[in-house]
């Protein structure tokens, strides 16, 4: 089964960043990213336990960073 954390995938999505289509290739990924950030709020908005609330606030830290590397690898072409 193929993943993000395959490199070979991930020097895929890299290369649609700096291909022709960067711009279409930019606001799907992002769509994804969007959609899991809006899943944590929701989360986040009607109550975690203490303990998956550490874990969640985690994943939204490194969302945000996914989204900003993502828009740094499509502005510098790859």
């Amino acid at each position: 089964m193929e993943t993000v954390n395959d490199p070979v995938r991930l020097l895929e999505i890299e290369k649609e960043l700096a291909g022709p289509d960067k711009a279409a290739a930019l606001a799907r990924y992002d769509a994804i990213l969007s959609s899991l950030d809006k899943r944590i709020d929701a989360a986040m908005k009607e109550g975690l336990p203490h303990d998956e609330f550490a874990r969640v606030e985690a994943l939204r830290e490194a969302n945000t960073l996914a989204r900003k590397i993502l828009r740094l690898t499509a502005r510098v072409g790859g």
